[in-house]
């Protein structure tokens, strides 16, 4: 392996505990998508050693590998109830997130303890329609009620207002019925967004809640490339495919084993950054499928040194902003091939 992953569960556990002071109700966590690439067995087993007593995730494929991992918490499932799931639902004590009259129908003709729905107020993508008349549920025991924020990242952002008001009648709707917010960023904006059950994603995983502004949350993730070859290209010289970059002095060059096969945005080429012995260095030319060449000039590399691409000294966010691109799927497009290593002791409190 020539790249890998170190995943800080220390971090992870402690940005799920800033979590835990922030919410007024209890906290869940996103471990879906592989937990964000960071790996959903890891990560969740480390989160229900914290306390965490319930894990959503999107597809009940995911939800099925969870179960072998995670005994007892509850494992919800965003996509719902769908008639080719619901066997497996069931078998594996899985809880549908319903999102329509179809798969209330479906899932309650099946099971008979208290569902869990979806009301959009504002996010327009899942879910009953915010007006939604709670006869609806007529003789179906509802006994959470779920809805998403679409600008929370985005504190000004008008949508805001509208969702915490729309959250606040949800709750005259359903008197008594636990309330459920999804969002990193809602959790950390006080009393409009307070709900009984909250689920953060990203932020638990060390990106930045915010759109802008200082990052709260630890560095969870670090990628890291090895120098696999070290060389003097001449002035004049180019590097890589499309020749896109030529030396105007003698450079000293790294080639570096990690590629877009491994995750790395190729908009990164020309333009992105590695950490290397306490400085940035620039890489050159294309980002090829397995290797990325940067500009070693007196960084002191040798081969089989390893190289920060993002982690502490280099914010995923950063590097995402470099490749037009998101935190989400920078830290979600990191390919298998990739070795994922955990690490830090975890004590129980």
């Amino acid at each position: 392996m020539t790249a890998r992953l170190r995943v800080d569960l220390k971090a992870l556990v402690g940005n799920y505990r800033t979590y835990c002071e922030a919410a007024a109700g209890a906290v869940g966590a996103v471990v879906k998508a592989d937990a964000y690439g960071l790996g959903a067995a890891a990560a969740s087993q480390a989160l229900a050693a914290a306390g965490c007593g319930h894990f959503f995730v999107a597809r009940t494929a995911e939800g099925m590998a969870l179960r072998r991992t995670l005994a007892e918490p509850e494992i919800h499932v965003l996509d719902g109830a769908l008639p080719e799931t619901v066997d497996a639902l069931l078998e594996h004590r899985l809880n549908p997130v319903l999102n329509s009259p179809e798969q209330l129908a479906l899932w309650t003709a099946r099971n008979s303890s208290a569902a869990t729905v979806h009301v959009d107020t504002g996010m327009q993508r899942l879910g009953f329609p915010f007006d939604v008349a709670p006869k609806t549920f007529s003789g179906v025991g509802v006994g959470l009620v779920m809805t998403h924020l679409a600008c929370a990242d985005v504190p000004e952002h008008p949508l805001n207002a509208l969702q915490a008001e729309r959250i606040g009648r949800l709750r005259e709707r359903f008197p008594g019925v636990p309330l459920s917010i999804g969002n990193s960023a809602g959790i950390l904006s006080g009393a409009d967004f307070g709900c009984d059950l909250a689920r953060p994603g990203i932020g638990l995983y060390g990106g930045n809640p915010w759109t802008g502004g200082a990052n709260p949350m630890q560095t969870v993730a670090t990628l890291e490339a090895q120098v696999v070859q070290l060389r003097t290209v001449g002035a004049g010289e180019a590097i890589g495919y499309g020749a896109s970059w030529a030396a105007k002095r003698p450079t000293p060059v790294a080639v570096l084993g990690i590629g877009y096969a491994d995750g790395l945005p190729r908009l990164l080429s020309g333009r992105g950054e590695v950490f290397a012995n306490g400085r940035r260095c620039p890489m050159l030319g294309r980002v090829s499928m397995d290797l990325t060449a940067i500009d070693a000039t007196g960084v002191g590399l040798k081969a089989g040194d390893w190289v920060e691409v993002f982690g502490p000294n280099l914010p995923v966010d950063e590097v995402a902003a470099k490749a037009n691109s998101i935190a989400y799927e920078i830290l979600t497009g990191i390919s298998r091939r990739v070795e994922r290593r955990y690490e830090a002791e975890l004590s129980a409190d």
